[in-house]
């Protein structure tokens, strides 16, 4: 591992933001660069800043108190005040939280990292923070695992973790893709009626070089994503992998029919 995968490996893996970055790997980066001190990170406590003292060969210093403090906690809505705004789900960096507009939500406490970002956003403050509900939910949190097998766990969960936020931020990325494509897409009959309307051309319908190049990324994407979800599923999936591979499924057909409304049709030789 570089440098920076190893300090992230030393992270809680919460993506609380708490350290002043929008995930643990930001952070991670900023201290491989030497922009930010080791004492930035709640929820590791003392016990990843005597890690990242050792593996950057620093002395060890306080947590710093502007940061605040992590314990170790799961969300819970409170479902009956939900209002289905979907504002929690938009917030939660790890895609814990499930649900549809205008319908109750509910945390998936195993894949909940206790970041508290989603407490804020919720317009009826029906979100509460609550200790972790028993002993077989492993924290991500420092200075809660003693022995060398909890340890262990605790690495597999925050390795986890990881894995959402950045499948969370890779969804993220296809979609705003899909999206310029798309609105690539509605402005292109505009420009080629404008260029049509002062230069009269054959009446080949031609959509903008960025467009197609956009819905091409879109369609290739897309179908990564598709394939490897596949491949990293058991078989036969669980019914929430088949839930993801069919929404997968769906985004790769919209990616497909966006490009092939921007793909020029192919002009027919000439009559000898």
């Amino acid at each position: 591992m570089n440098l920076i995968q190893r300090i992230d490996a030393l992270l809680p893996q919460t993506q609380c933001g708490k350290c002043g970055h929008p995930g643990c790997r930001p952070y991670a980066t900023a201290l491989a660069r030497g922009a930010e001190p080791i004492n930035r990170c709640p929820p590791g406590g003392d016990e990843t800043i005597e890690a990242l003292a050792r593996l950057l060969q620093t002395p060890v210093i306080a947590l710093d108190p502007e940061r605040g403090s992590a314990p170790a906690v799961v969300a819970y809505i409170r479902e009956a005040e939900c209002i289905g705004c979907t504002k929690c789900i938009q917030a939660c960096p790890v895609d814990a939280i499930v649900g549809a507009a205008r319908l109750m939500h509910t945390v998936l406490t195993d894949e909940c990292t206790g970041c508290d970002l989603c407490v804020a956003p919720c317009p009826v403050d029906c979100i509460d923070l609550l200790p972790l509900p028993s002993a077989n939910v492993i924290p991500l949190v420092g200075g809660l695992a003693h022995d060398p097998q909890t340890k262990a766990r605790r690495k597999v969960k925050r390795d986890h973790a990881r894995q959402r936020f950045e499948q969370r931020n890779e969804r993220l990325r296809r979609e705003e893709q899909l999206r310029q494509a798309q609105r690539a897409a509605r402005a292109a009959p505009a420009v080629v009626e404008r260029v049509t309307a002062t230069a009269p051309v054959p009446a080949v319908t031609v959509a903008p070089d960025r467009a197609l190049k956009q819905a091409k990324i879109a369609v290739a994407m897309s179908r990564a994503q598709f394939n490897k979800s596949i491949r990293a599923f058991g078989s036969p999936p669980t019914a929430e992998q088949h839930a993801l591979l069919s929404q997968l499924h769906r985004e790769v057909e919209t990616a497909e029919a966006l490009l092939l409304g921007l793909t020029p049709p192919a002009l027919e030789p000439p009559t000898p």
